[in-house]
């Protein structure tokens, strides 16, 4: 375990086997992109409703940050990593995630947007 100001999670989450976020969006995106599950402990914002729903569909676990026990956290870790359904289900969601090629879809889009807005200079 360790921390700094910023990580580059995009090199980090593919070496790990569960990550601890507050649940942004990105954070988010990211941990199912590698097929890893998480634990969330919302701070703000879209944080609450994420991790909500990674445990509600069984994805991962959610904590309130101020008042999880040491106990509930390490229980939560060791029950999330010993999970092997969980494992394959994230294996599969990251399978497909990246097949889908959405990354030059959205750039697609972006520009056909851009294209058809498009202010001349006079």
């Amino acid at each position: 375990m360790w921390g700094a100001r910023t990580v580059p999670q995009t090199s980090v989450i593919p070496l790990v086997d569960l990550v601890i976020t507050h649940g942004g969006n990105n954070t988010v995106t990211e941990t199912f992109y590698f097929g890893k599950p998480c634990i969330g402990l919302p701070l703000f914002a879209d944080q609450y409703d994420n991790a909500q729903r990674i445990q509600e569909l069984e994805l991962g676990l959610r904590f309130a940050p101020y008042k999880v026990t040491e106990t509930e956290l390490s229980d939560g870790i060791e029950n999330v990593l010993g999970n092997e359904e969980l494992r394959k289900r994230m294996e599969t969601i990251s399978k497909r995630i990246q097949a889908a090629n959405n990354q030059s879809r959205a750039a697609e889009l972006i520009e056909r947007v851009a294209r058809k807005y498009r202010v001349s200079k006079s």
